[in-house]
């Protein structure tokens, strides 16, 4: 089994397995996994720690020329030294760039900001790139941003070497998370901006910005609902005022819906659909009325006419033989009828006489009834269209609806004449009285159908502008009914979240605020600010920085009693532990002009911090104050320091810079070697320069031993400034007395100390002397000056 730690949980991960043991709702859970992103790409590479190996820019920002940086892809630290405009900035920009896509100077800076970042002088499609090395052996890679259009973001990324796309190489979570880049402006946006600014940047330091994310997702999502609620009472409010003012029953019941602490969604819906106890009164009635069917003027006045036709007709025939054979007729089928029942008599049943109703005389009857039938035919049919045209009569004349009683009584009691119609028996008298009937009933009917139509309308017509007021109405209390059935659950998920959060936090915070607390002591270690825990609080418009900050053992407020050197040394403190985290891929940082506002003192510091994590970590530190570089070499630190220079047309040029004691002694033996070298300008310049490498030497040990003797930078360099002469610069780095200083020279060096000590003294005093063996002049500076740093 490996021994190798497994990559650290992602922030989501965590998020999601915790939310699976949380106890919360299912739909409480819902809340959250709907505003969790989506898991990033990751690749099986990112547990391997990178180094820096080299960046490269070429018309960017200050840089024309491609200009590379060379570095040692493992633990150390290396100084990239350079006066203001020289290119150093543009340098460690374009690893920011190439890594991240994008710089942290130019965050909320206006366009006119983000056009300068183009070279003025080289005209050459701009690119950067930095060359990563990786600690288990693999091949470097290359990841490169080539701009051809004019604008910063139309650049486009290569990566070569050992992966094909930028995520195998960089995980974008964790480039944010254990961010290795620090510009001075993200140095000073720490300390500078608002409370809430300073919170959300100590909590991207820590890497829960997802989280702070997310519940402002759901704090939204919260605020959203009550606004629907909220929104939903004002309308009720005001849609309750303004059915107050009409008078439609239809109006009433929509009060009667939308009053209570909950308004009846159901009752609502069932009155804007017209399925309502409402049509249960006088609207229902006005609705009837408006329907009613009067009697089909046009079918009675029909009936009427063939009434009166067929009556006449009858009339007409009963006077002529038709009518007489038709009763002839009628009578022998009658006595037909009669034998037919009584087969055994033959009595007529009308004179009583015997032997009358015999079979001859009903075979004579039958012969005589075929003869008058079609004399009697005209007579039997004026009779059946008579009694048909009586029935059409009495078909159109209807009953009185059983609701009209009650609505329109008057009405009824006109539909009561018509139906009584229907009771006349004389053909004549019955058209007469239908005819009248229908027409007073018929005019009635269709005045009573267009008043109550009229009303409908006018109701109706209101009545619009109201049912789509209701409409809006009910569309706004169906969204607050949902809103409030998911207000519990947001809020339960909003809970869960922030005391999710406060446990990681603190979690997390705890070795970022310890190594922060150490870092503080290295670079204020003679301050009267003491800083102790450090602490994120609170949520939304109330997120703030909990800093223990005390002056002289007395607590105060943080802010209000640092000096901006202390406050700089408060956002390195914060910085420097976050970014070398032990998760963190990147073995590497890169800091921009730290030492702004420092004291002489808190560079020291600050040395000591950068030598500290120089020891595990690569550190590249780019700086235009030259207190960096002295403390550095005073204090002893091994580091690397590079030189960047800017020549004409943005030829920017980074040269190895070795210490001033080994640079002095390196032009002097190269002086001693040069055989070309005419004798008397030998004996004038190399003394002088044994003097210079000498006086470097004593230079650095000086300041360390006042220093060691508690005195501040002021009154450090005051002192050396007082030093006028070597052996002056000697006794104070040799905390002896003056007049003593070449005695205890020569007794812990020898004679021969002294002696060069006078030698090269005279040299700048007097005019030059035969140095005699040069190569030996130089080989007993570099014995004296090691002799001294050792001390």
């Amino acid at each position: 089994m490996s021994d190798e730690p497994s990559p650290p949980m992602l922030l989501r991960d965590v998020l999601l397995s915790r939310l699976l043991e949380s106890g919360l709702a299912p739909e409480a859970q819902d809340v959250l996994r709907e505003v969790v992103p989506e898991a990033p790409v990751r690749s099986d590479g990112q547990a391997r720690s990178l180094f820096l190996r080299s960046i490269t820019a070429a018309g960017w920002r200050g840089i024309g020329p491609a200009t590379s940086l060379d570095l040692r892809p493992e633990p150390g630290l290396t100084v990239i030294a350079g006066r203001n405009g020289s290119g150093k900035s543009s340098v460690a920009e374009a690893a920011e760039m190439a890594l991240t896509g994008g710089n942290y100077r130019w965050q909320d800076r206006t366009l006119i900001w983000k056009k300068g970042w183009r070279n003025l002088h080289d005209h050459a499609d701009p690119q950067v790139s930095v060359e990563l090395c990786a600690d288990d052996g693999s091949a470097p890679v290359t990841v490169r941003r080539r701009w051809s259009g004019p604008g910063v973001d139309d650049c486009r990324t290569e990566v070569e070497g050992g992966a094909s796309a930028l995520h195998e190489v960089i995980d974008p979570e964790q480039i944010s998370l254990y961010r290795p880049f620090l510009p001075y402006s993200e140095l000073g946006a720490v300390i500078t901006g608002p409370s809430t600014a300073l919170h959300d940047t100590l909590a991207k330091l820590l890497g829960l910005e997802l989280l702070s994310d997310i519940y402002k997702q759901v704090s939204a999502l919260l605020k959203k609902h009550q606004d629907e609620v909220a929104a939903s009472k004002a309308l009720t409010e005001t849609v309750l005022r303004e059915l107050s003012e009409h008078d439609d029953p239809r109006a009433a019941e929509a009060v009667a819906a939308l009053e209570g602490r909950h308004p009846d969604l159901d009752r609502m819906r069932l009155l804007l659909a017209g399925n309502t106890v409402a049509d249960d009164t006088a609207l229902a009635r006005l609705r009837r009325l408006a329907v009613l069917q009067a009697p089909d003027r046009q079918a009675v006045a029909a009936a009427v006419a063939r009434l009166r036709k067929a009556a006449a007709d009858a009339e007409d025939v009963r006077c002529t033989s038709a009518e007489d054979a038709r009763q002839l007729i009628d009578l022998l089928e009658r006595a037909l009828a009669h034998r037919r029942r009584h087969p055994d008599s033959t009595e007529c049943p009308v004179c009583g006489s015997a032997d009358r109703l015999d079979g001859r005389w009903a075979e004579g009857a039958r012969e005589q009834v075929e003869r008058l039938q079609s004399e009697a035919e005209a007579a039997q049919a004026a009779r059946r269209e008579l009694a048909a045209a009586v029935r059409d009569v009495h078909d159109a004349v209807q009953p009185v609806p059983a609701w009209l009683q009650a609505d329109e009584p008057s009405l009824a009691a006109l539909w009561r004449d018509w139906a009584a119609c229907r009771a006349v028996p004389d053909p004549r008298e019955l058209a007469d009285r239908a005819e009248r009937a229908e027409a007073v009933l018929g005019d009635a009917c269709h005045q009573v159908r267009e008043d109550a139509a009229r009303r409908l309308d006018e109701q109706d017509g209101r009545w619009q502008t109201v049912a789509g007021r209701l409409t809006e109405w009910l569309r706004h209390a169906e969204a607050a009914q949902r809103a409030e059935d998911r207000i519990k659950q947001v809020k339960a998920a909003r809970t869960w979240l922030q005391k999710l959060t406060d446990e990681l936090r603190e979690a997390r915070l705890k070795p970022i605020a310890d190594q922060s607390q150490m870092v503080w002591k290295l670079l204020c270690e003679r301050s009267s600010v003491s800083l102790g825990s450090i602490s994120l609080a609170g949520a939304a418009a109330q997120r703030k920085v909990v800093l223990d900050v005390s002056v002289d053992a007395m607590d105060a407020p943080a802010f209000g009693v640092m000096s901006q050197g202390e406050l700089h040394s408060l956002a390195l403190s914060l910085f420097i532990p976050r970014a070398t985290h032990e998760s963190s891929p990147f073995k590497f940082l890169v800091i921009d002009d730290p030492v702004q506002s420092m004291d002489p003192e808190k560079v020291d510091g600050l040395a000591r911090v950068l030598d500290l994590y120089a020891q595990h970590r690569q550190v590249v530190v780019f700086t235009h104050d030259t207190r960096l570089e002295e403390a550095i070499r005073r204090l002893g630190i091994r580091a690397t320091i590079k030189q960047v220079s800017r020549q004409t047309d943005s030829v920017v040029r980074i040269v190895p810079v070795s210490d001033p004691v080994t640079q002095a002694l390196d032009e002097a033996r190269a002086i001693a070697l040069d055989g070309n070298l005419p004798p008397d300008v030998a004996d004038r310049v190399l003394p002088a320069m044994c003097r210079v490498a000498l006086e470097a030497a004593l230079l650095a040990r000086a300041r360390s031993t006042l220093r060691a003797a508690g005195l501040d930078w002021r009154a450090i360099e005051d002192r050396i400034a007082k030093a006028d002469s070597l052996t002056a610069l000697a006794a104070i780095a040799l905390d002896v007395q003056h007049a003593i200083v070449l005695d205890v020279i020569a007794q812990d060096h020898g004679a021969w100390a002294t002696d060069l000590i006078r030698q090269c003294n005279k040299a700048s005093h007097q005019a030059s002397e035969p140095v005699g063996d040069r190569r030996d002049l130089v080989r007993r500076t570099e014995r004296l000056a090691k002799a001294v740093l050792a001390r």
